[in-house]
C-alpha cells in the first residue's frame, strides 16, 4: 500500500520544516505544488524529498488541489496545510492500513484536528474533524473556491472517522495570522459569488468570515441561513450553530430566543459539551440557576468522559471547560455547597492555568470563607 502526502504551499517556510518532519518517517511520495514562493519554501521541500510542482494560482483552491492530487500516484492520499502536521507520526502508517483492510469500501476519512495558537504558546483552542485523507480514484474531486472539500462525483462520499492515531496539529488560525485569512476567504467567496451568484453553499463560509471580522450581524444572518439550508456541508453544522450563537451574545439578544436555539443544537447533537455550556451560560443569564447548573454539569460530564459526537467539528477546549468549572463552582457557592465549589474552582485552574479571571474568582471565593470561619 502507498500513502502520497500531498501539499500547496506558498511562503510556507516558517511552517512546512515542521510539517514534513511529521510525515517523512511514512509517506511512499511527497507532491509539493507551489504557488509562487518568495521564500525557501521550494527548496524546504525538495530537501524532504518532495516532487515539487510549479502552479499559477487562479484564486481557487479546489483546481490548486485538484492539480497537486493529478500528480500523486499512491492508493491513499493525505493532504494536509503546511501549518498542520500529525501529532503521533509514527503511528500513522498502521492505522491507514488498518483502514485499508478492515474498511474498504470507504471513500475518505475525517480526522480530529486540534487548534493551536501559535502566538501564545501553542495553547490549545479548539478541535475540529476535517477531510485530510482519502483513497486516490478519478471519482473523487475537491470543489469549492474556498473551504473547499473532497466529494465523489458520481455518487455519495462513503465517509469514516479516524481514531486519535491520526490526529493532527493546526496553527493556521493563530490570533496573529487569522485576520488576514480571513480577509482573503472573503475575497474569494465574494469573487465565486459574482460568478454564480449566491447559493447555500456560501453561507457556512460567509458566516465564519463576518464573525472572524466581528460584523456579527451578518455572521448571524449567515449562521442561519446555513442552519436552515437543504445543503448538507460536511462537518459545518455545529460550527454554525456555535457561530450563531456566539454572535447574539455579541450583540446582546433576547435570550429567549438563544435558549431555543441553544435547544435546537442539543437535540441535533446532544452528545456535545459546548451546546450544554451554552445553555448553562444562558440559563445563568435569566436567572434560572438551578437549571443552568445542570446543564453546566452535564457539559462537564461529557468534557471527562466523550461520547461519540459524529463527524461534526467541536469547541470545547480546556479554555471552555475551564469557563465552565468556574461558573459551577460560583453556582455552587452560591448555593451553599462550599466543598463542590472548592473543588471546581480547583478544576478550572488545572483544567487552564492561565484562566485568570477564574483564579481571581477562586480568591475571592477563599477570602470569603475565611472571613465567615473569623466571623463564627
Amino acid at each position: 500500500m502507498k500513502i502520497s502526502v500531498c501539499y500547496i504551499v506558498k511562503n510556507e517556510a516558517a511552517n512546512l520544516p515542521r510539517s514534513l518532519a511529521t510525515v517523512t518517517g511514512f509517506a511512499d511520495e511527497l507532491i509539493v505544488a507551489d504557488t509562487g514562493s518568495e521564500d525557501v519554501s521550494r527548496e524546504i521541500a525538495a530537501q524532504a524529498g518532495a516532487k515539487v510542482l510549479d502552479y499559477v494560482w487562479q484564486d481557487d483552491f479546489a483546481a490548486a488541489r485538484n492539480f497537486t492530487l493529478d500528480a500523486a500516484t499512491g492508493d491513499w492520499i493525505i493532504f494536509l496545510d503546511a501549518d498542520e502536521g500529525f501529532l503521533h507520526p509514527a503511528a500513522v502508517r498502521g492505522a491507514v492500513e488498518e483502514l485499508d483492510a478492515v474498511r474498504p469500501s470507504l471513500d475518505a476519512v475525517m480526522v480530529e484536528v486540534v487548534e493551536m495558537d501559535a502566538d501564545e504558546k501553542h495553547r490549545e483552542i479548539g478541535r475540529d474533524r476535517l477531510l485530510r485523507l482519502f483513497r486516490r480514484s478519478p471519482s473523487l474531486r475537491y470543489r469549492g473556491r474556498v473551504h473547499e472539500n473532497i466529494a465523489r462525483i458520481d455518487g455519495q462520499l462513503r465517509l469514516g472517522f479516524a481514531d486519535a492515531r491520526l490526529s493532527l496539529y493546526h496553527t493556521g488560525y493563530s490570533s496573529g495570522i487569522v485576520c488576514r485569512k480571513v480577509e482573503r476567504n472573503l475575497r474569494l467567496l465574494q469573487k465565486d459569488m459574482a460568478e454564480h451568484g449566491e447559493g447555500p453553499q456560501h453561507y457556512p463560509g460567509l458566516a465564519d468570515c463576518y464573525f472572524g471580522l466581528k460584523d456579527y450581524r451578518k455572521a448571524l444572518k449567515y449562521a442561519i441561513l446555513s442552519l436552515d439550508s437543504p445543503i448538507d456541508t460536511v462537518a459545518a453544522r455545529s460550527h454554525s450553530f456555535h457561530t450563531a450563537i456566539e454572535s447574539m451574545r455579541q450583540l446582546d439578544w433576547d435570550l429567549a430566543e438563544m435558549l431555543a436555539l441553544a435547544e435546537r443544537a442539543i437535540a441535533e447533537f446532544p452528545k456535545k459539551p459546548e451546546f450544554y455550556g451554552e445553555r448553562g451560560m444562558i440559563l445563568c443569564g435569566m436567572g434560572r440557576l438551578k437549571d443552568a447548573r445542570v446543564s453546566l454539569q452535564r457539559a462537564a460530564a461529557l468534557y471527562e468522559h466523550p461520547e461519540d459526537g459524529g463527524i461534526e467539528a467541536g469547541y470545547y477546549s480546556p479554555r471552555t471547560a475551564s469557563v465552565v468549572y468556574a461558573r459551577l463552582g460560583e453556582l455552587a457557592a452560591l448555593a451553599g455547597d462550599t466543598a463542590e465549589a472548592e473543588t471546581y474552582f480547583r478544576q478550572a485552574l488545572t483544567t487552564d492555568p492561565t484562566n485568570e479571571a477564574a483564579r481571581q474568582k477562586y480568591e475571592k471565593f477563599c477570602r470569603e470563607g475565611e472571613r465567615h470561619e473569623r466571623e463564627g
